[in-house]
C-alpha cells in the first residue's frame, strides 16, 4: 500500500456519499461529538443517511468557506479510492467561533431541512457553539491553521493516512511560520502528540443541556509551534 496526501475537489467529496457500511466504513467528519449526534442505530439506511448529509455538509464548506483546505489520502497501488479524507482551516485572523456552516452564511440551524431525520440538533449545536465560543480564549487572534476533522475508513485505519493529513497541515503552517491548532478526544491524542502537538488545556464539555444528560466529553485543546 502506497498512500498519497491530496487536496480534495467537490466531486471527490460527492463520491464519498456512496461509501458506508460495515465492509467499507465510511468518510463521515469525525469532528468531536458528530457522532453522538445522530441516532444509536447501526442499519445501513442510518448509515446511508449519515455518509450523505456529513458529506454534504464537507461538500459546501469547500465550496463556500474560504479558509477550507480539504484533503483526501489515496492508495496509488490499489484501486480502492478515497481512504481518508481531511479538513484544515487556514485562519490569517484567528479561529472563527462557530464551527459550523453558520460561518459563511450557508446554513439555518431553524430550518428543519438543515438536518436528517434523527439528528440530536440540540446537542450538536450546543457542542460546537460551546467548543467555537472558546477557541478565541486559547487560540487568540492570530495568523493560524486549525485541523478540525481527521478521518479514516475503518479497514485502513493504522497505515498511515492520519498522520499524512496532520503532516500536510503542519508543513502548510510551518512555510508561514505560524502555530497550528486542533481540539483532540483523549484516544486521539497520542497520533497528534507523534508529530508535535502538546496539550496545553482541557476543556470539559458537560452536554446535559443540550440533551445529553451525563454525557461529559473531555477534550484536549493542542497547539504545535512552527518549526
Amino acid at each position: 500500500m502506497q498512500l498519497e496526501v491530496q487536496e480534495a475537489r467537490p466531486a471527490d467529496i460527492e463520491s464519498a456519499k456512496a461509501i458506508y457500511g460495515p465492509e467499507t466504513g465510511d468518510l463521515c467528519a469525525a469532528s468531536l461529538g458528530v457522532g453522538l449526534a445522530f441516532s444509536d442505530s447501526h442499519d445501513l439506511e442510518t448509515a446511508k443517511k449519515r455518509a450523505e448529509w456529513s458529506c454534504q455538509q464537507q461538500k459546501d464548506l469547500l465550496e463556500n468557506d474560504p479558509t477550507t483546505r480539504f484533503l483526501k489520502v489515496v492508495d496509488i497501488d490499489n484501486n480502492d479510492g478515497i481512504v481518508a479524507f481531511g479538513r484544515w482551516h487556514r485562519y490569517p485572523n484567528g479561529a472563527q467561533t462557530v464551527a459550523d456552516l453558520e460561518t459563511v452564511g450557508l446554513k439555518d440551524r431553524h430550518d428543519p431541512a438543515t438536518f436528517p431525520d434523527g439528528f440530536r440538533k440540540d446537542f450538536y449545536l450546543g457542542f460546537l457553539d460551546e467548543i467555537g465560543t472558546a477557541r478565541e480564549s486559547w487560540m487568540g487572534t492570530g495568523h493560524c491553521w486549525v485541523l478540525t476533522n481527521v478521518k479514516t475508513r475503518e479497514p485502513f485505519q493504522k497505515k498511515g493516512a492520519g498522520s499524512l493529513v496532520v503532516k500536510w497541515g503542519l508543513e502548510q503552517a510551518a512555510a508561514e511560520g505560524v502555530p497550528a491548532y486542533l481540539e483532540s478526544g483523549m484516544q486521539a491524542k497520542g497520533l497528534y502528540e507523534k508529530h508535535g502537538f502538546r496539550e496545553i488545556g482541557r476543556h470539559n464539555v458537560d452536554c446535559t443541556s443540550f440533551g445529553m444528560p451525563g454525557v461529559v466529553i473531555e477534550i484536549a485543546r493542542m497547539k504545535a509551534d512552527p518549526k
